[in-house]
């Protein structure tokens, strides 16, 4: 689907609030949603290949049915959601997928792990400096949501 707007998760990012606010964003918009989880070098890095296939399995699993019970919760049953996981940095993760779907919209959900980043800001200027679309850091304190 090309029409989609693109919520970026790794490493514990987001909140349960965080993504109904984008689903809620996307269904307004009359978009899709993708979840981009992304299993990143910082957390993930030291597993091996036969291990590293299962975690993937098992996250889908589990995201898939978050997804479903939130559009349930929501009311928005229609709204096209899939999960896409990826290995590997971050930045060069939101980059890849972005570039293949075209003009979107990319939500990272706080809060946001900071390894290897000094700032959320300086983490958010650094997948900007790799996209040309819209990035936006939700939180659950700013959308006046329970932050659970």
């Amino acid at each position: 689907m090309a029409d989609e707007l693109v919520y970026v998760s790794w490493g514990g990012t987001g909140r349960g609030a965080t993504l109904r606010t984008a689903m809620e964003r996307a269904s307004a918009a009359g978009k899709g949603l993708l979840y981009l989880a992304i299993l990143d070098d910082a957390s993930f890095a030291d597993l091996d290949a036969t291990f590293l296939a299962v975690v993937k399995d098992e996250l889908e699993w589990l995201l898939d049915a978050q997804l479903e019970v939130t559009k349930a919760q929501l009311g928005i049953e229609e709204l096209p959601v899939r999960v896409l996981i990826r290995g590997g940095d971050v930045a060069e993760q939101v980059a890849e997928v972005v570039t293949t779907m075209g003009e979107t919209e990319v939500i990272v959900g706080a809060p946001v792990p900071l390894a290897d980043h000094e700032s959320i800001e300086s983490l958010l200027e650094m997948i900007r400096g790799r996209v040309t679309v819209p990035v936006d850091l939700i939180t659950a304190d700013a959308e006046g949501l329970d932050p659970t």
